[in-house]
């Protein structure tokens, strides 16, 4: 472990225990899984870079005491994998720079908040309600390119003149795969936002990502921190809020009722895919998450004497 990260997790150390905490009530503060907590503390592992960040954000200004602190803080909702690499984040976050007007936030002391997870029932009702805004009937397609949220500004990236050539070229052509969306607040009053979607994907990504970004804005998400540390970038996410911005697109794109019906009917994942313009593997995923798998598979049962 080197010298940072020693005293990161002495820090971390006494923190806990002026606080007296347990490993599992201080994995669910910082948002550290219990077992990589418990490896970190007895010194078996170091963190990694998300977790390094979290664990700084946790620490507050007993980082700053101890000289330890995270590089190039930005604050943003972020669609990406897991994996990505620096030279990704780098371009993103010069758009997200270049999106943003007026006064800015302060990402070292912006307070991210509690995330709020939904029902099932809750999102389902609220999806019932976005297609109802939208005037769309049983059975209808949305087209969810052509949704607009006031205040929203949204740009495909092969049309953003805010990009420079050279992060347009890497993020439409190597980066393909790395990312699919980021919206970002563009001023500290959250009134106004951009959203730059991949606009080199599939359509039917493109239409489920780009509604998960303005799920997060319609629920006042938090936002990802993103840092560098060393010579990498880490971020912080939550996993219960991004689960409900893409329950919440699916359920738009695939309404319970239709989807029920079509399942009962005998109809494909493939013929509910195409009526409603998604992918195959998103319709499964409605048929699933409906717990509608058994009946969409055929898969009788009985008692046996």
């Amino acid at each position: 472990m080197n010298t940072d990260k020693k005293a990161l997790v002495q820090a971390l150390k006494d923190k806990r225990d002026a606080e007296g905490l347990s490993v599992r009530a201080l994995s669910e503060k910082i948002g550290v899984s219990f077992s990589s907590l418990a490896r970190i503390l007895r010194g078996e592992g170091e963190p990694d870079n998300n977790s390094t960040i979290r664990i700084l954000q946790w620490l507050g200004p007993d980082a700053g005491d101890r000289s330890l602190q995270m590089d190039g803080v930005a604050l943003v909702h972020f669609r990406a994998a897991k994996n990505v690499s620096s030279k990704t984040v780098e371009c993103l976050l010069k758009a997200a720079n270049s999106m943003r007007e007026g006064e800015q936030f302060d990402p070292q002391n912006s307070d991210l908040g509690l995330a709020v997870s939904l029902s099932k029932p809750e999102m389902e009702e609220m999806a019932n309600e976005f297609r109802s805004d939208l005037s769309l009937n049983r059975g209808d397609r949305l087209d969810a390119l052509s949704v607009r949220i006031s205040g929203v500004e949204v740009f495909a990236a092969s049309r953003a003149e805010f990009l420079d050539e050279a992060c347009a070229q890497y993020l439409l052509g190597p980066a393909l795969n790395e990312w699919s969306a980021m919206s970002v607040p563009r001023d500290v009053t959250d009134d106004t936002w951009a959203i730059l979607r991949n606009d080199s994907h599939s359509i039917e990504r493109q239409r489920v990502t780009y509604l998960e970004e303005c799920w997060h804005i319609l629920l006042g998400h938090k936002l990802t921190r993103i840092a560098k540390v060393g010579d990498a970038y880490g971020r912080t996410y939550d996993s219960s809020e991004e689960h409900d911005a893409y329950f919440l697109a699916s359920a738009c794109l695939l309404p319970e009722a239709d989807v029920r019906e079509l399942v009962k009917a005998g109809k494909s994942s493939e013929d509910i895919a195409t009526q409603f313009g998604t992918s195959m593997e998103l319709a499964e995923y409605r048929i699933k998450r409906l717990g509608l798998w058994r009946v969409y598979q055929k898969r009788s049962i009985d008692l046996q004497g």
